[in-house]
């Protein structure tokens, strides 16, 4: 029997959860729309990933009388597992006594603590989950062979020569054939947007007196790729050295319309299996030995490669 979210949810504080749900980490975060949630009810299931029967051709003509045409349909069933990932962010008992004192003055309150906490734990979580997603999605061993290119030399799309119109339709053709479905979405890191801005062969579909750089909107007609997406999230590290997480790549692939619900018999490159009711904050607790409130969040989700033809991989591209 499934879990219910009371039983997901254990000690949830659903006033924090909602501060934690508010609060967005810095850049643009794009892991689920490269992968989109798929919800679990337990924290390992099997999800049924068919085959291509459905793009095959059948005689299917009857005569009056005959046996109708019965197919048969591979099923695989994929097991995928959630991995919880959690974080406790302490807020020390003085900084609470000193808003509570200021405010009780008459001194304008702050940015509440509450809140100090949860936006921490959310960008820690949030940021955690984006990493994880790019390393995934950069693996050049996660696609076929066939498609991964890598640019070097005259053939970058920041050098004159470079021709990101062909090789993004190239791609897009190739995992048309393998799929049967067109890409419909590209994401770039900051630097391979800019050498799209300012490349010759994008600007070659303007006039000449066309003043300012493409938009995204004019790029997604040109590559005809509905969704351009940048993705320009950055961590940072022991040494206060700030690096992009996404590096420099361009990924294009199909990802399927996020309704109701998803399903593994559509060709989606990728998706996030997600526990249910997560991410959600946990119930803060005092700690005596350090004069302590624990805020803590939860979130368990795993970012999973679902159709490895449906993705194109472009390395170094700027």
């Amino acid at each position: 029997m499934p879990m219910t979210l009371e039983q997901i949810r254990l000690k949830q504080n659903p006033i924090l959860t909602g501060l934690l749900l508010a609060q967005v980490a810095q850049g643009n975060l794009v892991a689920e729309i490269l992968f989109p949630r798929l919800p679990f009810a337990v924290r390992s299931g099997m999800v049924p990933k068919l085959g291509n029967e459905a793009m095959q051709q059948y005689n299917l003509r009857r005569a009056p009388g005959a046996h109708t045409k019965r197919i048969t349909v591979s099923y695989e069933g994929a097991v995928y597992t959630v991995e919880q990932h959690s974080v406790e962010v302490p807020i020390p008992r003085e900084w609470i006594e000193e808003q509570q004192g200021a405010f009780s003055l008459g001194l304008p309150r702050n940015l509440d603590v509450s809140q100090i906490a949860m936006s921490t734990a959310s960008s820690v979580l949030t940021l955690g989950y984006e990493v994880e997603a790019a390393a995934l999605a950069t693996d050049a061993g996660q696609y076929p062979s066939s498609n991964v290119l890598t640019l070097t030399g005259a053939a970058k799309w920041s050098a004159s020569t470079g021709k990101p119109v062909d090789d993004i339709i190239g791609a897009s053709d190739a995992i048309r054939a393998k799929t049967g479905r067109r890409p419909n979405t590209l994401i770039v890191s900051p630097n391979v947007l800019s050498a799209l801005y300012r490349n010759e062969q994008i600007r070659a579909y303007f006039p000449t007196d066309r003043i300012g750089l493409p938009t995204l909107a004019d790029l997604s007609t040109i590559l005809r790729v509905p969704r351009i997406v940048e993705a320009d999230a950055i961590w940072v590290d022991g040494q206060n050295v700030a690096h992009d997480v996404w590096g420099n790549v361009a990924i294009l692939a199909y990802v399927p319309p996020v309704g109701g619900s998803m399903s593994l018999a559509d060709p989606a490159w990728g998706f996030t299996s997600v526990l249910e009711g997560h991410p959600f904050a946990e119930l803060p607790y005092y700690e005596n030995t350090s004069k302590t409130w624990v805020y803590g969040a939860t979130f368990e989700r795993s970012a999973n490669i679902a159709t490895s033809a449906a993705g194109f991989l472009f390395v170094e591209p700027a």
